[in-house]
């Protein structure tokens, strides 16, 4: 069996993105942000810097997305 590859580099892989979408998605239908608004695209680049940062975990991500 394949193992999905997982970023420890901050470099963000077809598998990452796929998890930052769900996140991204999840937390904007929870708070209400319309895509394509400029509070959607402060989302994703707040999910893209955390990600960047080093922080992979889904949970935790998800955690500081919702506190922004």
């Amino acid at each position: 069996m394949i193992k999905a590859h997982v970023s420890t580099s901050g470099v963000a892989y077809p598998d990452d993105l796929v998890l930052l979408k769900r996140i991204y998605d999840q937390v904007c239908e929870e708070r209400g942000i319309p895509r394509g608004s400029p509070e959607a695209s402060e989302l994703a680049i707040e999910a893209m810097k955390l990600f960047s940062a080093g922080i992979f975990d889904e949970d935790t991500i998800g955690r500081r997305l919702r506190c922004g």
